[in-house]
């Protein structure tokens, strides 16, 4: 399978697809076709990571996807007790599907649209419309904004991130990842 996808805003929006769909194709779940097919009929592929800070260009949600992804996998790689792969994959490429359909293209850039609350959480849900989550991969996705997700979004407490960490120490690694992409620069 291939792993390299283009850390180029514009060369590599349709490889990343292909990349993106390739990995997707090899989880093997219940529901994980229909949840493609949810994919290739939004703007996942196409659409910025956010209005203007990180991966703030057409693709730029499912190249961080891919880089979060690919980090993750590196690092899991080095724990005594790995996750499986297919949820590095799972968490990696659908952590912020809450943002399918939450940007509009203007003049001066992309405006969010206003649309349904909760960054994790709605995540979460439109993933568990065709798939279901392990505890695991739930925790992983539900605190991957990290102290961010506490402080800033107020989207969850402290102790239920707490036990999740307790419970999959690889939280906070996840969280940390996710951050980083979301703060380096694009060459």
């Amino acid at each position: 399978m291939q792993t390299y996808f283009s850390a180029s805003p514009s060369a590599g929006l349709e490889k990343n697809k292909e990349i993106a769909l390739s990995f997707l194709r090899s989880v093997q779940r219940t529901g994980i076709d229909s949840l493609i097919d949810y994919l290739l009929n939004s703007d996942y592929f196409s659409a910025p990571a956010s209005t203007k800070y990180h991966n703030n260009f057409p693709g730029g949600l499912c190249l961080h996807s891919l880089k979060v992804m690919n980090m993750f996998s590196e690092e899991n790689k080095l724990w005594e007790k790995s996750i499986p792969q297919e949820s590095v994959i799972i968490c990696g490429l659908l952590h912020d599907l809450c943002k399918i359909g939450a940007y509009r293209k203007t003049s001066n850039g992309y405006e969010s649209v206003k649309g349904e609350k909760g960054h994790a959480y709605l995540s979460i849900l439109r993933i568990k419309k065709y798939i279901e989550l392990t505890l695991t991969e739930d925790d992983l996705i539900r605190f991957h904004m990290g102290l961010h997700g506490l402080y800033v979004y107020k989207e969850y407490y402290a102790f239920p991130m707490y036990q999740a960490i307790l419970r999959t120490p690889k939280v906070q690694l996840f969280a940390a990842l996710d951050q980083a992409d979301s703060k380096r620069k694009m060459k």
